[in-house]
């Protein structure tokens, strides 16, 4: 456009720039919102809120207080009714009570917040899986689950390696069910990478002399070898997920 002296203008428009919501994931088609508690430094997940409580809102209302700027300028970046909505459940899928939404795609809700884009806390990662299908099992699941049960009963521990990760969860479960039903004991069972290892306690201390007797020979064998590698004891607790491949 023109200017009264004839020079030309440019027109500058201002766009609204647009606000974030709330930090949810979708968990099996259910929102969760990523949150921090008073202590710690990992990050939880809060369900929605059912219909028998009130509900809590993603952040305290003072957070949008012009008056407190330390607090409205950081959140400045966030639609005020989405946030201060009282959607949520008052604990975490932990148990714990939690503080506040953690900052997400608007970035931190307060100049020293964080930034979360994932849970981190172990409790709530594996609390999710119960809002999932479960996944098939594979063909091989229930031989390993026998072959370790058997282990586990004859001596009171084991390990089976190379187990994908969707088949973790339900052959620990399998492997426990089995061995109760055969014995009457519990077992504690955890994973660490493609391992799933299981111990009976009760089946281990009937076993303990047994034990000592082979590691204290594996001991002398070792001393009478002067440094000459000797054939190692066959690792007989250990059953492989990929030797029992039936495709």
């Amino acid at each position: 456009m023109l200017r009264p002296d004839g020079a030309t203008c440019r027109t500058i428009r201002c766009m609204a720039v647009p606000r974030s919501g709330v930090n949810a994931i979708d968990v099996g088609g259910a929102p969760m919102l990523l949150t921090v508690t008073g202590g710690g430094d990992a990050i939880h997940l809060a369900r929605t809120a059912d219909s028998s409580s009130p509900g809590q809102s993603a952040v305290p209302d003072f957070y949008f207080d012009t008056s407190r700027r330390w607090d409205s300028t950081a959140v400045a970046n966030y639609t005020a009714a989405e946030l201060l909505a009282p959607r949520w459940a008052e604990t975490t899928l932990c148990g714990r009570v939690w503080a506040v939404m953690a900052g997400g795609e608007g970035g931190p809700l307060r100049e020293d917040g964080e930034v979360a884009f994932a849970p981190t806390c172990r409790r709530c990662l594996t609390l999710i899986d119960r809002y999932y299908p479960k996944p098939p099992a594979d063909p091989r699941f229930s031989l390993v689950a026998q072959l370790a049960a058997d282990v586990v009963c004859e001596q009171g521990f084991a390990e089976v390696r190379g187990v994908p990760g969707d088949q973790q969860t339900e052959l620990r479960k399998e492997i426990r069910k089995l061995v109760r039903d055969r014995t009457g004991h519990t077992t504690k069972t955890f994973c660490r990478d493609s391992t799933v290892y299981i111990e009976c306690r009760e089946v281990y201390s009937q076993h303990a002399a047994e034990h000592a007797r082979a590691g204290a020979e594996a001991i002398s064998e070792y001393l009478a070898a002067d440094g000459e590698p000797r054939p190692r004891r066959p690792a007989d607790w250990v059953v492989s997920w990929e030797t029992w491949n039936v495709d």
